[in-house]
């Protein structure tokens, strides 16, 4: 959950990104620093010669291009919506996942592009920059620096965190004969894809870094530490790390963005919050005590207590268990409309756009 604690100064971001070939024969990887948009990005692309770099190149285009469009929308509304969520959260998803569309659509449209995709992980600072939130898909990671300690604050999209989160106590042996680079979620492999995000505060002093595997592969997080702790400029800080990676003899392309976090002598910038009317909150209240305490949606789905789901319910786990099959006849053909600056799905009727907020005649 966020820490919904507010400072009183607002936060500056200076960022920096670099990026080297390593031994490979092309450069795959991709960053994209905007912080007029308060945007930082970078991803690592795959499928061979060229494609890799396109697929990473456009992903990261894509959200960089969502976010222009949206800017004037978004800064209209509030910062957290009727549902409780940080709207520049969902609009830093809903981006991710148009650029998945994007990648799939070229790939479609040019043979030497198929079977290309990419990892991508980004931030997005809140206007005044006390709040971040961190999103991403595969194995590029995000670490924060705060207080000379490092952290990870995203868990990599990987066969080897997929078997561990299913069988913790496998047999070490056995885990070692594994793939230890597969990596099980990426841009441009399926038509849907999950963007998990997190929402954090941002505090002065904070450093947080993106990467690529290429990097963190090379250097284990100790050394990541040891060089984040050092005093100079994010520019220098993404150089140092780079220069770690290569010396290190990192097998892959290697990148890096750092983005540093200062406090100015300005107030911070807000949006107002939206909150749930009383009536919405007594109603939720009142159908507590008959509400399910949980709900399981899969190949089957499962409500506990059993006799606890409505209709309605009912009929909502089926559209949700619908959305989760690309394959079923009446998702595929025909196609819905999609907004045309964040590309989420819309409803037939729809005169905007329920996630970026963007208005158009129909």
């Amino acid at each position: 959950m966020p820490d919904h604690g507010r400072a009183e100064r607002a936060l500056a971001v200076v960022a920096a990104g670099a990026t080297d070939i390593g031994q490979r024969e092309h450069n795959e990887d991709h960053f994209l620093v905007r912080p007029e948009l308060g945007l930082y990005l970078l991803a690592d692309g795959a499928g061979g010669h060229n494609a890799g770099n396109v697929a990473s190149a456009l992903a990261t285009t894509t959200v960089a291009n969502v976010f222009e469009s949206s800017a004037t929308t978004l800064s209209q509304r509030p910062e957290i919506d009727d549902f409780g969520l940080y709207t520049t959260a969902r609009r830093l998803a809903a981006a991710i996942q148009r650029a998945n569309a994007e990648v799939i659509d070229i790939a479609k449209k040019a043979e030497k592009y198929q079977g290309m995709g990419t990892t991508v992980v980004g931030i997005a600072f809140s206007a005044d920059g006390n709040m971040v939130h961190v999103a991403h898909v595969g194995d590029s990671r995000c670490y924060r620096l705060r207080g000379g300690v490092l952290e990870a604050l995203t868990i990599d999209h990987s066969m080897l965190v997929d078997v561990l989160e299913l069988h913790p106590d496998i047999d070490d042996q056995l885990l070692a004969k594994m793939p230890q680079q597969v990596v099980t979620r990426a841009l441009g492999m399926e038509e849907t894809v999950r963007v998990p995000v997190r929402t954090l505060r941002a505090l002065p002093g904070d450093i947080y870094l993106l990467c690529s595997d290429g990097l963190s592969d090379a250097i284990d997080d100790d050394a990541i530490q040891e060089l984040l702790s050092v005093r100079r400029s994010p520019d220098e800080h993404v150089r140092a790390l780079v220069s770690a990676a290569l010396a290190a003899r990192a097998l892959d392309n290697v990148a890096a963005v750092v983005a540093a976090c200062h406090e100015v002598d300005a107030p911070p910038m807000r949006r107002p919050s939206a909150r749930p009317a009383p009536t919405f909150l007594e109603a939720a209240r009142a159908q507590l005590s008959s509400a399910p305490e949980i709900v399981i949606v899969g190949v089957e789905s499962h409500v506990v207590p059993a006799d606890s789901a409505s209709v309605s319910l009912l009929d909502a786990l089926g559209r949700f268990a619908r959305l989760r099959q690309s394959s079923a006849p009446e998702l595929s053909q025909p196609k819905p409309a999609r907004c045309a600056a964040c590309g989420q799905p819309l409803e037939p009727d729809a005169t905007s756009c329920p996630t970026c907020g963007t208005s158009f005649a129909r």
